[in-house]
């Protein structure tokens, strides 16, 4: 992200009173909405775009992780003007998941083929594989698990998967390796498969202009409020809707 981006859609989290991850580090979420509700607390994860556009960026080598991620938030997106100075906020529009599906589901429709693909080729790796790939061993070493799988595993994960001992030593045993062999395979194929920064479209945008999820001031906090509160009460059961304990 440009350091414009960030300080626009840091701009639009102050204006809806939102809370901000700075370092986006929990689990690709930008922002937070709380809202109360017939007496009990609730949380949305928010994702925050901004534009200078007709279009909205997403992200780099978009998957079906994103494809999860997006159907469990609302999206808060700024108009800026294209002034080359200092681009002002024009308009903004508050979705819920249900408003951004159709969009999203065109684009799991363009990679869902291809993950398919990717999870059914991996599936069908066997041990001869395995020796071609890592050398043919009765144990595996964890820089061996490590060779083959590299930063996709925290340590913790590689500690867990060392499920056999030879002459005192952890180790990993070649049924394990296997497994993680499918996994390296599987994420090898879908990095093959994302697509590169899919753009919300105008098309799909402009369905809620003039519409109440159109807002342009000056009670931006309470546009997404009522939002979220009108979702909550027609979709008490989605995924989107985490109730505080």
């Amino acid at each position: 992200m440009s350091v414009q981006d960030d300080e626009r859609e840091r701009e639009l989290v102050r204006m809806f009173n939102l809370h901000w991850d700075p370092s986006h580090q929990r689990g690709g979420v930008d922002a937070v909405l709380d809202v109360a509700y017939e007496g009990r607390k609730y949380q949305f994860e928010v994702e925050v775009k901004s534009t200078t556009g007709n279009t909205v960026s997403t992200a780099r080598d978009v998957g079906m992780e994103h494809i999860q991620k997006w159907r469990s938030k609302l999206f808060i997106i700024g108009f800026y003007s294209k002034e080359a100075g200092r681009p002002e906020l024009q308009r903004s529009l508050c979705l819920t998941p249900v408003d951004m599906e159709p969009w999203i589901a065109s684009i799991e429709k363009k990679i869902l083929i291809d993950f398919k693909l990717a999870a059914c080729a991996s599936r069908r790796l066997i041990l001869g594989d395995l020796y071609e790939v890592c050398g043919q061993q009765d144990s595996y070493s964890p820089d061996d698990a490590k060779r083959l799988h590299k930063q996709q595993w925290s340590a913790d994960e590689y500690a867990a998967a060392l499920d056999s001992v030879v002459d005192g030593k952890p180790r990993v045993s070649k049924e394990k390796m296997l497994e993680i062999l499918h996994l390296r395979s599987k994420y090898i194929a879908e990095r093959g498969a994302t697509l590169n920064n899919p753009h919300i479209t105008k098309t799909h945008l402009d369905r809620f202009a003039g519409s109440a999820r159109e807002v342009s001031g000056p009670n931006w906090a309470e546009a997404i409020r009522l939002a979220a509160i009108s979702f909550l009460q027609a979709n008490p059961t989605h995924v989107a809707v985490r109730e505080l304990q």
